[in-house]
């Protein structure tokens, strides 16, 4: 599976760029009271995330009384219940615990053209909103781009960060807006390799289309799950990508990728055969994830940044609750 675009590509309609529309004053004023809840990422420095079912005496939010058991730490006990009841319980409280959370963006020329309402703006802004809404929780953001230049590998990763408060947001609307596309693919498993070396038990939302051999998939998210840490993936395909009306009148595709030149029988069989591959190899990636118990979501690039957050946000597993 691969991205494809005619010889001709037929010009684009003239459109607002959704990263830009993502640090809109509206759009900042929505995220102010709303939190990003991870379903079991944490990390190992102190913070100010509340994780739920990680006992830590260091607590504040009492979650629950279990009965003592030898060997329990003294300072646990409620001495309370034990005058009221004659019964010996420990507390139990919510731990806090800084989650590292990387947002990685491929910027591979699968993602592109790098114009407004591509797969790359779609891309960049959703990285920007989950980003802030992350920061406003108290979580240490790190931000990635893979291939973050013009050659591909591990050495040309573009990242930044750790982040750790909105005060932080100007690092990381620059940060962003410099991703644009770069040439040939993007090795996601090397990529992710040189970003997590140092990362456990955090969270990493990957950000692509996804057009690539599934084995190279599997690697990237092998390498995900070898750090331990919870894994979101978001498949941002464009409208060109699901429906293929626009093939119709070329025989020729160019690979966006590669630049090789694909000719092809511009017939109603093949938009069909085009359409089942593509819904297969959506289906597939979402099985891929599932069996590492592993979130993921589809958008379409002209979707919006609201449509995304209504309709996908819940698949991923994360709550925006106020």
């Amino acid at each position: 599976m691969a991205a494809l675009r005619a010889v001709q590509p037929p010009a684009t309609a003239p459109g607002s760029s959704l990263f830009e529309q993502a640090f809109a004053p509206a759009t900042l004023r929505v995220l102010d009271r709303v939190r990003l809840r991870a379903a079991h990422a944490s990390g190992e420095r102190p913070g100010h995330t509340r994780v739920r079912n990680r006992g830590d005496v260091s607590g504040t939010e009492l979650e629950r009384h279990v009965a003592y058991a030898r060997g329990d730490d003294l300072r646990r006990i409620d001495w309370n219940v034990y005058a009221r009841l004659d019964e010996l319980v420990t507390r139990r409280f919510v731990a806090e615990r800084e989650v590292p959370v990387w947002f990685v963006v491929d910027s591979s020329g699968s993602m592109g053209p790098d114009e407004a309402c591509s797969k790359l703006d779609m891309a960049r802004a959703i990285a920007a909103i989950l980003a802030t809404v992350s920061l406003s929780g108290g979580d240490r953001v790190s931000l990635a781009a893979i291939p973050g230049r013009k050659d591909a590998g591990p050495a040309a990763t573009m990242s930044h960060g750790p982040l750790r408060s909105r005060r932080a947001l100007g690092e990381l609307r620059a940060f962003l807006a410099g991703v644009h596309q770069a040439d040939g693919p993007a090795d996601l498993a090397a990529g992710l390799d040189h970003l997590l070396r140092q990362t456990r038990r955090g969270m990493v939302l990957l950000l692509s289309d996804f057009l690539c051999d599934l084995t190279a998939v599997e690697r990237a998210l092998d390498v995900i799950a070898s750090r331990l840490c919870e894994a979101k993936l978001v498949q941002v395909l464009s409208r060109d990508d699901r429906d293929p009306a626009w093939l119709y009148g070329h025989d020729v595709l160019i690979d966006r990728e590669t630049g090789a030149e694909h000719r092809i029988d511009p017939s109603p069989d093949t938009f069909r055969r085009y359409e089942a591959a593509l819904l297969e190899h959506v289906a597939s990636l979402g099985r891929l994830a599932a069996r590492r118990g592993m979130a993921s979501a589809v958008t379409i690039s002209d979707v919006g940044l609201l449509g995304f957050l209504r309709d996908e946000l819940p698949r991923l597993g994360l709550g925006l609750v106020r």
